[in-house]
């Protein structure tokens, strides 16, 4: 037996609406009676019913319009509706049930029918409630996981998680991808005098700025490694212009440092100094370690390389690869290259200095630099750039 329920019964005949009256309550269910259709309409548009008894044959708005009406703004299995008639025409049967009616009755009112009836019908709605009060427990959760969890790592990774049956297993793919290590120069002479509550506060002044950096350019934070920081472009996703977003991240990164300093001033900490390499190369990708912990990762020589690039810099200093610029459509400005010996590598690897670029970010690491550069200052784009 379902839980007490209230019904509306409608029905133009007091003496029908006393018979159904008397019968539903046995149940225990309350009953609020209506003597036509208009009187009906008026009491759902002001209460709240779990169930609709409904009489065919009405003067004024018979059955069937109560029921279209009922359907405009209700659906089966938010407001049931049985219709009760003492026509017993299977065509009209059929055609209630096709404007949206859950059951059909008919009179003379047989008692025990009609409880089955509207019990079978409360029971679904019982159901529904329970199912849509766990769908609802569910989306709560699954947003506080996203809060929780995107905390860690970025919603990107965590909605490829909780969205793909394959998110959490252990393994990997080759896929182009642009990288940015980050490092803050001589961190530990800088903050050796420190106390560790002050040395936490530095980073996460650095880090608080820093991190809306990444998340304004659709990076994804792979590894946050004391005061160093890698952060992947085209992870877990692709997208237009990695590569691009990648410098112009870098860029803005070392133009964010000036309100990172800021904050450290106002709080008697040290200035700091970052050091910034980008590369761009096939890497493998995916969930790292075991079943009992895992790594959402990059892994391969190319991270190797970036974080060489990355050691190389100075403070303010951005360094990037030939593979970054070369064969892409990107307006960069540099002031000097260098031939890096990397470990793992036979072969150098030219770098360059970025100071700034165009198209459609137009950032410069000097404030008097002009948007306009002359060639001999601009990358050239699909060249032998190290020649």
């Amino acid at each position: 037996m379902s839980k007490s329920c209230n019904i509306l019964a409608v029905d133009d005949d007091a003496l029908n609406r006393g018979v159904i009256e008397r019968i539903v309550t046995r149940k225990g269910h309350k009953v609020t009676l209506a003597n036509d259709g208009k009187d009906a309409l008026h009491k759902i548009r002001r209460g709240t019913f779990d169930l609709v008894l409904l009489d065919v044959m009405m003067p004024g708005i018979d059955g069937p319009g109560v029921l279209r009406e009922i359907r405009n703004h209700y659906s089966m299995s938010d407001l049931p509706v049985i219709m009760v008639s003492a026509l017993n025409d299977s065509d009209k049967v059929v055609e209630l049930l096709d404007l949206g009616a859950n059951d059909y009755v008919t009179k003379p009112i047989d008692a025990k029918v009609l409880q089955a009836r509207v019990e079978t019908q409360l029971s679904v709605v019982t159901a529904n409630k329970k199912v849509f009060a766990l769908s609802e427990d569910a989306k709560r959760r699954n947003k506080l996981l996203l809060n929780l969890f995107g905390r860690y790592v970025t919603d990107d990774v965590v909605r490829n998680l909780v969205s793909s049956p394959q998110g959490s297993k252990i393994g990997s793919e080759l896929e182009e991808v642009t990288l940015l290590f980050a490092d803050i120069r001589g961190f530990s002479s800088v903050t050796e005098h420190l106390s560790p509550e002050q040395v936490l506060t530095v980073l996460n002044n650095y880090y608080d700025v820093m991190i809306d950096v990444v998340n304004k350019f659709k990076g994804t934070i792979d590894k946050l490694m004391g005061d160093e920081m890698l952060v992947t472009f085209g992870v877990p996703k692709k997208r237009t212009g990695d590569a691009e977003r990648a410098l112009a991240c870098a860029l803005s990164m070392q133009l964010g440092m000036r309100e990172v300093n800021e904050r450290n001033q106002a709080q008697n900490l040290p200035e700091l100094q970052l050091g910034i390499g980008v590369n761009t190369g096939k890497v493998m990708v995916g969930n790292v370690g075991s079943d009992k912990h895992t790594s959402f990762s990059v892994v391969g020589k190319e991270v190797n390389l970036t974080a060489s690039i990355e050691a190389q810099a100075k403070g303010g200093e951005i360094l990037i690869s030939e593979a970054t610029f070369m064969g892409r459509e990107l307006q960069v400005w540099t002031d000097g290259k260098r031939e890096l010996h990397s470990k793992g590598f036979s072969h150098g690897v030219m770098v360059y200095r970025l100071t700034g670029m165009g198209g459609k970010y137009k950032l410069s690491l000097s404030p008097d630099e002009s948007q306009e550069k002359d060639s001999s200052s601009v990358l050239p784009v699909g060249a032998n750039a190290g020649g």
